[in-house]
């Protein structure tokens, strides 16, 4: 059945707010895959040599509109509503209206609709998806349950568990050979998912997926098998959260005019350093380790010293912004190296942690700052300059 099929269209549901993640930014927007859980699903399907077009659904009110039109390219945007199904409806109509100033008729057309959510998505299984078309109507992905699974027997039940109130719940087992759990995407001819959400409106139907709403209109559903990795994110624990780490580097020349500040801490009695902002070549170093375990490029691309803004600035000022730039990734720990003949910073180094682990908002255990010279070698030990190398580990989803 796949081959009578003109085009294939992927319509992505990006339409909600994500409220239980519990992050002030919707989930499809957080980092994952080395750009968002959106961005992510979206290429997976884009990349595909057999699907022709890609239309994705914003939230109804428009919020995310533009920073769609940021982040995608060569896609359809189209608002959603305020349920699902009202979502992949518009979806759906916006690949017949697509499919119509292109000729092809909605019979034409497959449509595979999937959830922004789910960034796991491979094309093993967008490939599978299509071809089980050629035998089916209607196909879900799925995987089989590896939990024993068991059904309460009433609705009243789960009426109580709703309610807070957790009674112990009576139940049946289930045999688990039976049992699948649904994933996206689910393919269908376009004209038959218009129709049976067309139908579901018209009879009040609300279905779980896209594929019972075809089941309400009499087609059968197939099944390919999913993967694990396909899960959906619904709260933070759904993310696959990795760590990563940068080092950094820099080095400055004494200038004796200016103070000497090291992780925002003024040392009295010492020549000061060179630089276009406080010159606090230790913050410099670390903010450079952030970037760099983050991807973020380096402070002279975010802070170039041509630009007067950050002419004189506070380095931790700065530091505070790079931790503003990692977004939701968690700062697990830093280490700072300080490498200088001169003076002697043990005094200060309970300080200096004190200062980052507050700029940075992390616990003082996870801020070490050390300090070292080099027996008089080099332009360190030869008293020209400060340097300072630091290792930054970050935890989240790239």
């Amino acid at each position: 059945m796949a081959g009578k099929f003109k085009a294939i269209y992927a319509v992505i549901v990006a339409a909600g707010k994500g409220s239980r993640m519990g992050s002030s930014i919707p989930k499809q927007l957080l980092p994952y895959g080395g750009s968002t859980v959106l961005e992510t699903a979206v290429r997976k399907f884009a990349s595909c040599d057999k699907v022709d077009t890609v239309v994705v659904v914003s939230p109804e009110d428009g919020s995310l509109d533009k920073i769609y039109m940021q982040i995608l390219s060569d896609v359809i945007i189209v608002r959603g509503g305020d349920e699902r199904s009202d979502s992949v409806f518009a979806g759906i109509r916006a690949a017949a209206e697509d499919a119509a100033t292109k000729g092809i008729s909605e019979d034409e057309v497959m449509v595979l609709i999937h959830d922004a959510a789910r960034p796991g998505v491979d094309s093993d299984i967008i490939e599978s998806c299509i071809g089980a078309m050629d035998k089916c109507r209607a196909v879900t992905v799925a995987t089989e349950s590896v939990d024993s699974v068991r059904m309460i027997s009433d609705t009243t039940q789960k009426s109580l568990k709703n309610e807070g109130s957790y009674p112990i719940m009576t139940s049946i087992g289930v045999q688990r050979e039976f049992v699948y759990n649904v994933q996206t995407p689910q393919a269908f001819a376009l004209a038959d998912i218009l129709r049976a959400h067309e139908i579901a409106r018209l009879d009040g139907f609300a279905g779980t997926d896209d594929a019972s709403y075809v089941e309400h209109v009499g087609m059968e559903v197939g099944i390919v098998l999913g993967k694990r990795a396909n899960a959906k994110i619904t709260t933070t624990e759904d993310l696959s959260l990795s760590t990563r780490v940068g080092m950094g580097y820099d080095v400055h020349r004494f200038n004796p005019d200016k103070p000497l500040i090291l992780c925002g801490t003024p040392i009295p009695g010492s020549p000061g350093l060179e630089g276009h902002s406080d010159a606090d070549v230790a913050v410099h170093a670390l903010m450079d380790a952030m970037l760099g375990a983050a991807g973020l490029g380096d402070i002279g691309m975010h802070f170039p010293d041509t630009d007067d803004r950050y002419k004189g600035a506070d380095s931790m000022k700065l530091l505070a912004e790079v931790r503003d730039m990692l977004g939701d990734a968690v700062i697990s720990n830093v280490d700072i190296t300080i490498i200088a003949e001169a003076p002697k910073l043990a005094p200060y180094k309970e300080q200096m942690k004190e200062n980052i682990a507050t700029t940075l908002g992390i616990q003082a255990n996870a801020v070490n700052v050390k300090a070292t010279t080099e027996e008089g070698l080099g332009f360190t030990g030869r008293g020209e300059a400060i340097a300072a190398m630091a290792a930054a580990a970050i935890e989240g989803s790239f």
